[in-house]
């Protein structure tokens, strides 16, 4: 793939060409394909706590960039409507994330659940048809640390995540519940496709793309008073992600109320059972996300025109065993695992192969061979993106599984790759002589 260099203010404005059976289309350019998707939202409010922790704000809405004070700053200033977004794009389809912040979490009952910041959100699956908009394919939202999945569409099917429901819509933009303010599951701001259902307790709002952010005055109703918002571009926050007053940790926002430093950003969002869909691949490989948790996806590329949301992009082309490591001298069953900053980011679910004979080099595929996964990709890949720090080390281990005996390290290789640079591994004998691989690394 040619590497495309674009800031994201530049595609934002960028007009792209879709081709379609010999003929030119316009195609929107990413904030208008943002505006026309931007959902309804359906934002339940607790009256037994302060119901201005239920708007959706910018993080910030009081004026500065201290993650710390956002909780104290609740009553002192206006808690105007915005809705953070951004836009991934392959050569098949728009990936449209669109992610709600509040200015805290509360839970009386629980003060264990409650923290200062909350970000939860939902992303949009947009097929690309030759029109100036695309398709709606399908949802995902984000609701404590789970994943739900809703599609029109009959032929899409579950995969390691089940189709949860349809989707409604309001003309081009579809209908989310956001739960209130208090602990989860009835609360905690948590996101979901709306079932037309009233507002919990016979209260709630509505807020609507206008591309002007309201401040909410009357919540009184079951979803009666109608307010607008405008969106911003994740741009804004993702620029500042090492920023110490933002973010306590990698992905973590900054807090001191009650339970501290408990909300995530969504590089940070991870859902524990969902199969080979690791910590935040909805951020920076939407594709590889989607693909794994549903099926019957059509025709669905992973080769990426427009993503500029990830830190380093992997290449997994080969890997052979140099050793018999299984027990008792039995052939190595070898799969690779990836490291970035001490993280995991593929595993024998991705790709695996068993018996694997000396000096044999095989190609890796994701879901081919013995992958624990299965062949449930929508197509040949080798290829993921992450979203990690900067300037920490990647290493490419190989591993024999030995199922519940252990896995025996192989050995590895590995470099810190500086944004811009380019690391490429050619049949390199990895660090204890048992393996050989082929991987390339570049960070952005």
């Amino acid at each position: 793939m040619k590497k495309i260099v674009l800031s994201v203010m530049t595609a934002l404005t960028l007009v792209v060409p879709f081709l379609s059976g010999g003929t030119t289309t316009q195609a929107a350019s990413y904030s208008d394909l943002a505006t026309h998707w931007a959902p309804q939202i359906y934002q339940d409010v607790n009256a037994d706590l302060d119901v201005r922790a239920d708007f959706i704000t910018n993080f910030n809405y009081d004026g500065d960039y201290l993650a710390r004070n956002n909780w104290d700053n609740l009553n002192n200033y206006n808690e105007n409507a915005y809705v953070y977004y951004k836009v991934a794009e392959t050569t098949t389809h728009y990936f449209i994330e669109y992610d709600l912040f509040h200015a805290r979490d509360d839970a009386y009952t629980r003060p264990l659940d409650a923290h200062e910041n909350d970000l939860e959100g939902l992303f949009l699956v947009i097929k690309k048809d030759g029109s100036t908009y695309g398709t709606f394919q399908l949802m995902e939202t984000m609701a404590h640390n789970q994943w739900y999945d809703y599609t029109n569409d009959p032929s899409i099917t579950s995969g390691s995540d089940n189709v949860d429901g349809g989707v409604l819509f309001d003309g081009s933009h579809p209908k989310v519940f956001c739960q209130a303010n208090g602990q989860s599951p009835s609360g905690g701001h948590g996101v979901k496709a709306y079932d037309g259902s009233s507002a919990p307790g016979g209260d709630g709002i509505v807020y609507d793309y206008t591309g002007t952010a309201q401040f909410p005055t009357t919540t009184s109703g079951s979803y009666t008073n109608h307010y607008g918002y405008a969106l911003i571009e994740w741009g804004d926050l993702w620029s500042r992600r090492n920023d110490p007053n933002i973010f306590a940790s990698w992905g973590t926002f900054a807090g001191d109320n009650h339970t501290p430093n408990s909300a995530n950003a969504p590089w940070g969002w991870d859902d524990s059972d969902d199969g080979p869909a690791l910590q935040g691949m909805n951020w920076s490989d939407p594709a590889h996300q989607v693909d794994v948790h549903l099926n019957g996806l059509g025709n669905f590329s992973h080769n990426y025109v427009f993503n500029p949301y990830y830190s380093h992009k992997i290449v997994l082309t080969n890997a052979q065993s140099l050793e018999d490591r299984d027990p008792f001298g039995g052939k190595s069953d070898i799969f690779i695992k990836a490291y970035v900053n001490g993280q995991g980011q593929t595993d024998a679910r991705f790709w695996k192969k068993n018996d694997a004979p000396k000096n044999q080099s095989y190609n890796i595929i994701f879901g081919a061979n013995d992958a624990e996964f299965g062949p449930n990709f929508s197509e040949s890949y080798n290829t993921v993106y992450v979203a990690k720090p900067s300037n920490t080390n990647v290493e490419i281990h190989v591993y024999d599984s030995d199922g519940t005996s252990g896995d025996d390290d192989m050995g590895y290789v590995s470099a810190v790759i500086a944004p811009g640079n380019t690391m490429t591994w050619n049949n390199a004998v990895t660090s204890n002589g048992q393996a050989k691989v082929t991987a390339t690394v570049t960070a952005q």
